[in-house]
């Protein structure tokens, strides 16, 4: 039997590890919450809808006749360059050259970007503008596994030293090799296990569904569209989970948690801290998490936001809703950000930046 050779970390140091991370992505928040733009006094409504539609056609969502599917990325882009006028044979020999539209207003890009994502939420168009960007899902994804392990690097001296001697590959295969496969609880504290990681499933459900156009303006519904898109980010965050517990960046590899067994002082259990529990429990309550943060969203925090222009209650009202807030950071947005599309903008709705 191996000792652990430090002392074994009271339930105040794992609640600290626990908060660590959300704590370090709101931290990041402060310079985005400061920088933050004003917000508009006019608000979008039917008439501006009417104007910017008959200024800049080219920039809306093509209608799909009944029965098809748009298929179309340039319906919702703006063209950026110039084009040829060939309204008159005489004007294309002339080679007469439409000047590029002219840059549009912030209350135009919020509009513009509103009618994407409920033109893919509803099906009505299909394409590059309505597909996952797992570019961002994996960088923002990688912004917050580098919070995690720094929390673990900082506030945990076992980490340290397993990160700093001895071999690193050798150590990480003899942790994977060793881990409790056929045994559910990792010993854990209830804190890590039942708060710390439906919180971290949260996240990166959260992180997968700010960048699916078909979902990320979706608040709270009890609708088929609503469950399919959370069940898949589901399924990401149990990927991010797997890789947490046992990936090349996970805690296998940094800090080699089940390198040794030890009995734990308080309680006299016998454990290495690893098992199947986590594998599981993440996902499914990061889900249960997630709905929770989204039914707050809907019913609490939307009048919030319609109600307030104070940006410092606005992010102490992020606090509500942790796994949004820390996914909105690992995109640099403020906390309180949310994606519009046409059912949350309007005559009497503020869109936060």
């Amino acid at each position: 039997m191996n000792k652990k050779p430090s002392r074994t970390p009271g339930p105040s140091i794992f609640l600290l590890r626990l908060f660590a991370s959300p704590a370090a992505m709101m931290f990041l928040a402060l310079p985005l919450h400061a920088g933050a733009q004003q917000l508009q006094e006019t608000s979008i409504n039917q008439p501006m809808t009417t104007a910017f539609a008959s200024a800049n056609p080219s920039r809306l969502p093509v209608d799909a006749p009944s029965g098809s599917l748009v298929d179309a990325p340039s319906a919702v882009l703006p063209r950026t360059a110039a084009t040829v006028d060939a309204a008159t044979p005489e004007a294309a020999a002339a080679g007469v050259v439409r000047p590029p539209p002219a840059k549009l207003t912030r209350e135009e890009k919020i509009l513009s970007e509103s009618e994407r994502n409920t033109a893919c939420e509803e099906g009505k168009l299909h394409g590059k503008p309505c597909r996952v960007s797992w570019s961002r899902v994996l960088g923002e994804s990688f912004i917050f596994l580098a919070a995690q392990h720094g929390g673990n690097i900082a506030m945990d001296s076992d980490t340290r030293n397993q990160l700093t001697h001895g071999d690193f590959w050798a150590k990480y295969e003899y942790c994977v090799k060793h881990y409790r496969w056929s045994r559910w609880k990792d010993d854990d504290p209830f804190g890590v296990d039942y708060i710390g990681h439906p919180m971290m499933g949260a996240v990166t459900s959260s992180i997968y569904e700010q960048n699916d156009p078909k979902q990320r303006a979706l608040m709270y519904e009890n609708s088929q569209r609503y469950w399919m898109g959370r069940l898949r980010a589901m399924a990401y965050s149990a990927a991010y989970s797997a890789q947490w517990k046992i990936g090349p960046a996970s805690e296998a590899s940094v800090g080699n948690t089940g390198i040794n067994y030890y009995i734990r002082a308080r309680d006299g259990v016998y454990t290495n801290e690893t098992g199947m529990q986590d594998f599981f429990f993440t996902p499914i309550g990061g889900l249960a998490w997630n709905v929770g943060e989204d039914a707050i969203d809907r019913y609490i925090l939307s009048r919030v936001r319609h109600g307030t222009r104070n940006k410092w209650l606005l992010l102490a009202s992020a606090l509500s809703t942790p796994g949004k807030s820390a996914a909105n950071v690992s995109r640099f947005r403020a906390p309180y950000y949310r994606d519009p599309d046409l059912r949350t903008i309007g005559p009497n709705s503020i869109v936060v930046h």
